[in-house]
């Protein structure tokens, strides 16, 4: 049962470093990758040996185990082992503090040629790929598509995913068997996109429903008028009724995010009075003549 120089397969030192792993990698899978191959069984079986290579030396746990097993390949047998003959304990056979059916369900089947007792070559899945996908507020708000580059690949590939309307900010999304491949035939990974949202300049978002900031002038305030409302799809019409205050909300139902129910939350404009800073002195006069008479009545 011999243990499988990856190291060597890939052409690189045991003491290489990812960046190195990485590059000598691409450098084969250009050579012998089956779309350039043309069906060269031989070279394809040669990909397949640099790319089983690369998974294990390119995730640091598997490559700190394989080392280990790779440097000390007995680590772990009991004090008496070795002083029989042929390396055998005097008891009259060698003896392992771990337990082998554990080791190699545990993915290291792939490092041994022939597989271990005939039963352990099975296809392992691949591991899953991690990163940041960063969406504005209306993005996450309705749902997106997004086509991303996945650099931690050996080799870079272009995949489009689908935002679904209604993320949190922090949330993780799964992408089903967009991870690193898996080995001997088994599934690939999944990729995990943790949502990170942008602030927006005017929306304020609070689970599906929205806020945005209306401006309206005193004399639309005193005697109610119709203004105009950004929304995530553009502008729309609403009506503020007469002596409207500042911070009243108005209503636009069905004018929020959408929520993962398939339904909307709401929009709320929340009024901001704007008092002029530059008038006339007939507004003026008329200003403290409408004061008067209010304070008055």
């Amino acid at each position: 049962m011999a243990l499988k120089d990856y190291y060597k397969t890939l052409g690189v030192s045991g003491t290489a470093s990812a960046e190195e792993i990485k590059k000598a990698y691409r450098r084969l899978a250009k050579k012998y990758h089956p779309d350039v191959t043309g069906g060269d069984k031989a070279k394809e079986a040669k990909f397949k040996e640099i790319t089983e290579a690369y998974e294990v030396l390119s995730d640091p746990k598997r490559r700190a185990e394989y080392d280990e097993l790779r440097n000390n390949p007995f680590a772990g047998r009991e004090p008496g082992f070795g002083r029989g003959p042929e390396g055998f304990a005097s008891s009259g056979g060698p003896r392992v503090d771990f337990n082998f059916e554990s080791f190699f369900s545990g993915g290291f089947a792939d490092l041994f040629g022939g597989g271990f007792m005939g039963s352990t070559r099975r296809g392992q899945r691949g591991t899953d790929l991690q990163a940041t996908i960063e969406l504005s507020l209306p993005e996450a708000a309705l749902g997106v598509e997004k086509t991303l580059t996945l650099e931690p690949l050996a080799e870079p590939r272009k995949v489009t995913v689908r935002i679904p309307a209604g993320v949190e900010d922090g949330e993780v999304v799964r992408v089903p068997g967009q991870g690193r491949p898996g080995t001997r035939g088994g599934a690939p990974g999944d990729l995990l996109l943790q949502v990170k949202i942008q602030p927006h300049p005017i929306f304020r978002r609070h689970g599906a429903d929205l806020e945005v900031d209306v401006p309206i002038t005193i004399d639309q305030a005193v005697l109610g008028a119709k203004v105009d409302v950004p929304t995530l799809e553009g502008r729309a019409q609403v009506t503020v009724p007469p002596g409207t205050s500042s911070g009243q909300k108005l209503r636009l139902r069905g004018k929020g995010a959408s929520d993962r129910k398939g339904g909307r939350g709401d929009l709320y404009g929340v009024v901001q009075i704007v008092v002029p800073k530059q008038i006339s002195e007939e507004a003026r006069a008329l200003i403290a003549r409408f004061g008067q008479l209010t304070r008055s009545g």
